[in-house]
């Protein structure tokens, strides 16, 4: 059966905002504009938020609230919905996922803070945000990166293909590949190929022999004719010595004597 949902007017200050909220950082000039927004139209689309001992737990509408904290608003509309904890944490996870102006990061932060909160497997959380375990493996692969490289790929307008690609290399390569990419403006393709030398460029190991007197192969020579007449054969051997080299000539016959 479908839990209760109510719009109500809250007070402003008995709203709490969501543990489970991914983004501590927003935008100075969009939240100014959602402020003003507010104050010539009011709050549209109201905030979702279920109930607690101590008041309200925000679900989604951080940034409206930020907003009607700004203009003092005395109360705000809420949806409240009865929810569990792990009610909340999912479908925060899902709102975050969905949101246009988070970045690939955020959304891969909120993924790893659903896991955490709830002990979930990788597969677990897949499930619940209808995502299969390797999508979600790789937005957690995101998080590997240092946070200057982050901050670094996201001014540059970056992509998360682009970030995937970089990540391929160890960390402490990634900010000079970054540099590269930002440098050359490549995109996906042209990164991937960039990555790939880069993973080539390794040089390859050369066996060098040391061999001091030329000498040493006419030993080998000798063994291998010992070898033959050992095992029944009688092969022919000439050897011709001259100033600048050494001529050997062998005949094995296909029989044995």
């Amino acid at each position: 059966m479908e839990k209760t949902q109510q719009l109500q007017m809250v007070p402003t200050d008995k709203i709490s905002p969501c543990p489970y909220q991914c983004r501590y950082t927003y935008s100075i000039e969009n939240l100014q504009q959602l402020v003003q927004s507010i104050k010539h139209n009011g709050i549209l689309q109201p905030l979702t938020a279920t109930k607690t001992e101590e008041g309200y737990q925000l679900i989604s509408g951080h940034r409206r609230l930020m907003a009607a904290q700004v203009l003092k608003l005395p109360e705000v509309p809420v949806i409240v919905m009865e929810k569990s904890r792990e009610d909340i944490a999912v479908l925060c996870a899902v709102e975050n996922l969905h949101r246009e102006d988070l970045n690939f990061f955020e959304q891969a932060m909120a993924i790893k803070l659903l896991i955490d909160q709830l002990g979930l497997t990788q597969a677990q959380a897949g499930e619940r945000l209808a995502l299969t375990q390797s999508a979600v493996a790789n937005k957690l692969k995101l998080l590997n990166m240092s946070q200057p490289d982050r901050e670094l790929m996201l001014k540059a307008n970056l992509t998360e293909r682009h970030a995937r690609a970089v990540l391929r290399l160890p960390q402490e390569k990634q900010s000079k590949a970054i540099g590269h990419i930002i440098k050359h403006n490549l995109n996906v393709t042209q990164t991937d190929s960039y990555i790939e030398t880069l993973l080539d460029r390794k040089p390859k190991r050369k066996t060098i022999i040391k061999i001091k007197d030329v000498r040493i192969f006419s030993n080998t020579i000798t063994n291998a004719l010992k070898i033959m007449k050992n095992a029944g054969f009688a092969p022919k051997f000439e050897e011709k010595i001259t100033e600048n080299a050494a001529e050997y000539r062998i005949v094995i016959p296909l029989k044995k004597e």
